[in-house]
């Protein structure tokens, strides 16, 4: 099959020839139909955040399934199909807490760029490959777990599954399950990308009174009010904390979702949000880099810091919540495809994204 390796952080990726076994137990090949470029594939190419090379990225993704190993009983050959970029395994002590995106057995394959008997299915030359999160589907095809398919209807566009698959879960539940967001909130939401839309698209659904985009780009308030953002904040020209106490009576906001993971960003939603609120944190820092905090306003002001992992719920069950919004027309899916591109095109999907680009670029294969 042909797929987009990367061999060195910060350089080009290679499309080539890459070989690609059968599923084993469990495990489920899916032919890609429709594939995302995120903010984390950009992390990881440029190694802020590591991974084993050479790999094949890419994780937010569609498809249809083309054949399953044994024990496969959730999907069949011919299914619809949304890839997770957090299968579980149902047994593990964080699975048993009802905590499946933390699973330990997907960490540990994630971590080793395997699939979950540490072994991979992916060669490129007779050389070993890196899986990306169980998905690597910056390829036309890929092995993943069947806990990683969840099965879709066949009217459904590939490319708004694919979005479904990461950046939107990942703003809509970190507003719907982690921040709680109430009808009456005055909701903040640094960083208006792929998974800021969103949040902010939550946070109007959600009844908020008022959501404050933020941003360093101005450019993007557009796109940001287009979703149901009603301020708009540059953080590089605006004094955040008073703009956004002015707008909740001196209070500070309700809640605060930070989809950068910038150290001053989080430190920036902790000192804007009001005594009991709640900072959400999404976006991916870099490693080794640290949050200061004025420690001794904790107790006091009662203020909370919550991480995110994939929006806090589970991965299907929120697939099916936000495609069921979707189909009576409350949550706007179709307008956060962008650009369509063939696999040809993937290293300048990558530099677009650096660019700024606001809606979501798609790598698509044929039909």
């Amino acid at each position: 099959m042909k797929a987009a390796v990367l061999y060195a952080y910060n350089e080009d990726m290679v499309i080539e020839d890459v070989s690609i076994a059968e599923p084993k137990d469990r495990e489920v090949l899916v032919r890609i139909l429709a594939t995302g470029v995120c903010h984390s594939d950009l992390s990881a190419a440029k190694g802020k955040s590591r991974p084993r090379l050479p790999i094949i990225l890419g994780h937010e993704a569609s498809g249809i399934v083309e054949r399953t190993g044994s024990a496969v009983s959730k999907v069949r050959k011919g299914d619809h199909v949304i890839l997770s970029w957090a299968p579980n395994c149902g047994e593990c002590f964080y699975c048993h807490k009802k905590l499946p995106t933390m699973c330990d057995t997907y960490g540990n394959a994630a971590g080793g760029g395997t699939l979950w008997d540490g072994t991979r299915r992916l060669a490129s030359a007779e050389k070993p490959v890196n899986h990306f999160t169980c998905v690597s589907s910056f390829a036309e095809y890929a092995v993943v777990p069947e806990t990683g398919c969840a099965k879709i209807a066949d009217d459904i566009p590939f490319e708004v599954a694919a979005l479904v698959g990461c950046a939107v879960t990942t703003g809509f539940g970190a507003v719907v399950n982690d921040a709680r967001s109430e009808p009456g909130d005055v909701v903040g939401v640094i960083g208006v990308g792929g998974v800021g839309i969103n949040a902010i698209h939550a946070a109007a659904l959600a009844g908020a009174e008022a959501v404050v985009a933020i941003d360093i780009n101005s450019e993007k308030e557009g796109v940001a009010r287009s979703f149901g953002a009603t301020h708009f904040l540059n953080s590089r020209t605006q004094d955040v904390v008073a703009e956004i106490k002015a707008i909740n009576r001196g209070r500070g906001a309700d809640r605060f979702i930070d989809c950068t993971g910038r150290p001053e960003a989080i430190a920036l939603a902790y000192e804007g949000i009001r005594p009991g609120g709640a900072v959400i944190s999404v976006g991916i820092a870099g490693k080794g880099e640290m949050v200061a905090l004025p420690a001794s306003t904790l107790p006091n002001t009662q203020k909370r810091i919550i991480g995110s992992n994939y929006g806090g719920g589970v991965p299907e069950r929120d697939f099916e919540r936000i495609l069921g919004l979707y189909r009576v027309g409350k949550f706007d899916l179709d307008r956060q495809v962008g650009k369509r591109v063939g696999l040809d095109q993937i290293n300048d999907a990558f530099r677009w994204l650096e660019q700024g680009v606001l809606a979501r670029t798609l790598i698509c294969f044929d039909n």
